[in-house]
């Protein structure tokens, strides 16, 4: 600053003045000055500022109507309007402000501060010492915004203390003899209370504590502890405390590495347990694992790990951690690279139904595949590229069949438009596969059958030549625009390319829809293909508004030369040579409608073998969100038969900060309520209380029908509490 003054004094022209001022001491503590007005009391080692005065010094900007250097004593003094802008972003308001001359240590009078992240704090006076540390005597806290029509108005909620304390070197706020007050009530005394500021964004420490209560567990509260122990390193451990079910202790480490990152998560108890044949296990371990991670090795190779395990086939829906019906676990290596990929994968599962027998579910290890994508206009023909992929499989059961298998699928495809705008696309793919199984009974979907025989081989070589024809029409009607296309695809390939030696392991999740009925090979995997010459055909049809609105039809069908019962199931919509008719309707003619309808009708009388229905009506203020589906149990497996479901919800946002929900879902074929749901909410910017009531109607073992009713409360920077 000093310095600063003296170049402006020189500016003004008085020689004698900038002679008696030492210049060496003044360039040590560069600084910049503008003032209305500006005055030397050589006398009294005055410098004095006055009018729209701005001085800025090390990052930091003081305004003020008056500001007076005492050059012998090295303190800045301030009167009217003043605010100081400091590095961080937070500003300080206030009437009369007594600084150092680097602005680090002084007194400030009713100050008013509004950090970066617009929180407020404000106090009849303050101390600042040491450049980082700042006491204040009567202290408000709070991030809520003050009201647009009368900012004298106490926010929703503040804190009140007699002293009020900002650290910013270890980046606390510290209260004595504090009060919480809503809407300028007080609620909450403490005679001590401290938390970090608004720019810490992770600290050791004790987080909010969750209560509730349930059959299962009784009344439980859960304490997480979060523990940062390093800049990239952190642990959270959250014992859940119950008085049926004792203590599970939970907990989570992070890291990140400059390579990747690695999160474990995992809970252990000793609990009671109920059995398949509802005798009660008493006092067994119960508990389990999920860990993932994820690392790179160079630009084009990674490797990982998702590992997923319980201890048994309830705990954790009991527990509340997760209700996923099968458990996956999984490690791989892959690279990827221009057009193509490789990878080596790992998996395991576990069950978690009643009915599950993990002896019986498979462990892929390895999974080898590389995918390749050639460039384009080989041969010289525009367009045209060439596909290979290959891929090495092991399958193995603790008990039941086992298979290896090696395969290749390479195809050459060719794209073409001609001058009249129609689109051809040629493929010609074949598919070569080798099996070494061992108890394997050809045509049986056992995977465990008694009296298996040993192991044997077999294969196939399955080649497919496709000709794709599709033909756009545009017409523009004013404001509208649409196109229609019709689709023809024949397909030319063998029957009985699949031989009942060869076991179905990756294929059997099958459903006929819109969305694949132009595939080659309608399956998901290699161990089924989709044999036989066939012609797919359907109608397309789009259409765009122009204020963004639009629309969509399709609508098609397959016909087959002969019949494919040995590989799709009755009911599949695909056994007979003709097949379903399968499509879909689209409808977004408004910023708040939205509609989704996509179906698969019997070829023969067109009653409905698969329904879904997605809605999405209303803006923020009534909005309904709905979901329905059907299946015909002749098309499903067999583990569900019939199903019939519907879920809505409906959602509205009361006003600015109050919304309230209520969410469905039914069984229609059992005219049985699954789970329902409402909630009230009330959110702003620096508070959050969310209350949910839910009824569930499951049932398995340790898991009964619960009512349960669940708060949550956040406020903004102090962290949030809930139970239920």
């Amino acid at each position: 600053m000093a310095a600063a003054l003296y170049a402006l004094l020189a500016a003004f022209g008085d020689a004698a003045i900038a002679q008696d001022i030492d210049i060496e001491a003044l360039e040590n503590t560069p600084a910049l000055i503008t003032a209305d007005e500006l005055t030397y009391d050589e006398e009294n080692g005055l410098v004095i500022a006055s009018g729209n005065v701005e001085i800025a010094q090390s990052d930091r900007v003081l305004l003020a109507d008056e500001v007076t250097y005492n050059i012998n004593e090295d303190l800045v003094t301030a009167e009217g309007n003043i605010t100081l802008v400091e590095p961080s972003g937070d500003t300080v308001f206030a009437d009369y402000v007594e600084l150092t001359g680097d602005l680090k240590e002084g007194f400030i009078r009713d100050i008013r501060i509004l950090m970066a992240d617009k929180t407020r704090i404000a106090a009849a006076s303050g101390t600042r010492t040491g450049g980082n540390r700042t006491e204040f005597s009567k202290g408000v806290f709070s991030p809520c915004e003050l009201c647009r029509d009368d900012p004298t108005r106490a926010p929703l909620w503040q804190i009140k203390a007699n002293e009020v304390i900002h650290d910013q070197e270890s980046k606390d706020i510290i209260y004595h003899d504090a009060w919480l007050e809503f809407f300028g009530i007080p609620v909450i005394y403490t005679p001590y209370f401290e938390h970090p500021d608004p720019t810490v964004d992770r600290r050791s420490g004790f987080l909010a504590p969750t209560v509730g209560t349930s059959d299962f567990l009784g009344y439980a509260l859960e304490v997480p502890y979060f523990w940062v122990l390093d800049d990239d390193i952190d642990l959270t451990v959250a014992p859940i405390l119950s008085t049926e079910q004792g203590i599970d202790l939970t907990g989570e480490y992070r890291q990140l590495f400059t390579n990747g990152e690695l999160r474990a998560a995992g809970s252990a108890t000793i609990a009671d347990r109920e059995e398949n044949d509802g005798s009660i296990a008493k006092d067994r371990f119960r508990g389990h694992i999920d860990a993932e991670g994820q690392f790179e090795l160079d630009e084009t190779w990674r490797w990982g790990f998702d590992a997923n395990r319980s201890s048994d086939d309830t705990y954790l829906r009991a527990y509340n951690f997760d209700s996923s019906r099968t458990l996956t676990s999984t490690a791989y290596l892959e690279g990827l690279k221009g057009r193509n990929y490789a990878a080596v994968h790992g998996f395991s599962y576990q069950g978690q139904r009643r009915g599950d027998s993990n002896n019986e579910f498979p462990i892929v290890a390895p999974l080898a595949e590389y995918d390749f994508v050639s460039e384009p206009n080989l041969f010289g023909l525009p367009g045209g590229y060439i596909t290979a992929d290959t891929s090495l499989m092991a399958l193995t059961r603790i008990d039941g069949r086992d298979s290896r298998r090696a395969s290749f699928v390479g195809g050459y495809h060719l794209p073409y438009t001609s001058p009249l705008g129609d689109i051809y696309e040629v493929t010609a793919r074949v598919q070569a596969d080798g099996y070494w199984t061992d108890g394997v009974v050809p045509g049986s979907a056992n995977v465990n059958p008694s009296n298996a025989p040993g192991s044997d081989t077999t294969g196939r070589i399955f080649p497919q030549f496709a000709v794709k024809w599709r033909y756009p029409w545009v017409r523009q009607d004013g404001s509208f625009q649409q196109v229609i296309e019709p689709i023809v695809q024949a397909v030319l390939a063998p029957n009985g390319s699949n031989p009942g030696e060869i076991p179905n392991e990756d294929s059997q999740d099958f459903e006929f829809d819109d969305t694949n009925l132009f595939k080659l090979n309608r399956f998901a995997g290699h161990d089924r293909v989709d044999s036989g010459t066939r012609f797919d055909y359907g109608l397309k049809w789009t259409g765009a508004f122009n204020n963004g609105g639009s629309a969509g039809a399709f609508v098609g069908q397959s016909y087959r030369l002969s019949e494919n019962r040995d590989v799709f199931a009755e009911g599949s919509g695909l056994e007979d040579k003709f097949s379903d008719i399968v499509g879909r309707v689209q409808v977004h003619p408004l910023e708040d409608l939205d509609l989704l309808y996509r179906f698969r009708l019997d070829k023969d009388d067109l009653t409905a073998q698969r329904s879904e229905l997605e809605a999405n009506i209303g803006p923020p203020a009534l909005n309904l969100d709905l979901s329905y589906f059907f299946i015909n149990g002749d098309a499903s497996t067999e583990e569900f038969g019939d199903r019939e479901e519907v879920s809505f919800g409906i959602n509205s946002r009361l006003t600015e900060n109050w919304s309230i929900g209520f969410r469905h879902r039914r069984d229609l074929n059992n005219d049985q309520s699954l789970r329902s749901a409402i909630s009230l909410t009330y959110e702003d910017e620096c508070f959050l209380i969310e209350g949910v009531a839910e009824r569930s109607n499951y049932r398995d073992r340790d898991i009964e029908d619960d009512d349960s009713i669940f708060v949550r409360v956040v406020f903004r920077h102090l962290g949030e509490a809930s139970g239920g």
